[in-house]
């Protein structure tokens, strides 16, 4: 019974790290990559609403309004950069991650604020001053996004109008990251959650590993 609880326990944890373990093999093969790229935005869906539940099941509702205001800021700068260029940089999303609104997959903004709360939660292990605790997570973000960047390129999720990646698409993401993690330890939710940092690793490890295969 012990040992069935432990296994029981530690499940939720290793659930993230299997299915982008999936996405890795499914990337490389010739065989799957095209049914493994027409299923990637109901997966992430999917895994947002396991993280989603972890959540709400061990802080309470408070933060679901912190989530679904994460959402609608990060999803509306998104549609502003998409048709202006001012926010990150000029840029446009292919189909990959339909379906869309206004130029924005809907499931951007919904991974986004996992990222952010997944960062956050990994700060949080470390600092408690509001300032720092926002700058940390928001380096954490920026981190990661350096790591999605080519990725997302190769597989075609979106495409930049330059060659490169413009340096005030990662200035803008540190600023979103900062404001949304100091309004979070501001308004002082509840929000550690152990799954929200295996979720955010293992997803990280999965564009870390796609930028090494891939090249």
């Amino acid at each position: 019974m012990e040992r069935e609880t432990i296994i029981n326990k530690y499940t939720k944890y290793i659930i993230p790290y299997i299915i982008f373990l999936v996405g890795v093999l499914g990337h490389i093969t010739e065989e799957t990559y095209s049914l493994i790229t027409a299923i990637t935005p109901f997966t992430l869906f999917a895994m947002g609403m396991f993280v989603l539940y972890h959540i709400l099941k061990e802080n309470g509702r408070p933060v679901l309004y912190w989530i679904i205001a994460t959402y609608i800021v990060t999803f509306a700068l998104e549609a502003i950069g998409v048709h202006t260029g001012l926010v990150f940089g000029e840029y446009t999303y292919g189909d990959i991650l339909d379906p869309s609104f206004l130029g924005v997959p809907l499931i951007i903004g919904f991974n986004w604020v996992f990222v952010i709360l997944g960062a956050a939660c990994i700060a949080q292990h470390y600092l408690s001053r509001p300032l720092l605790f926002a700058l940390i997570t928001a380096l954490i973000t920026v981190v990661f996004d350096s790591f999605l960047e080519p990725v997302a390129i190769r597989l075609g999720y979106w495409t930049w109008e330059t060659t490169y990646v413009p340096l005030h698409n990662y200035a803008a993401w540190f600023a979103i990251s900062f404001a949304a993690a100091y309004a979070l330890k501001r308004i002082r939710i509840s929000f550690y959650t152990p799954v929200a940092i295996h979720y955010f690793i293992a997803q990280g490890l999965f564009f870390i590993s796609l930028n090494v295969l891939l090249n």
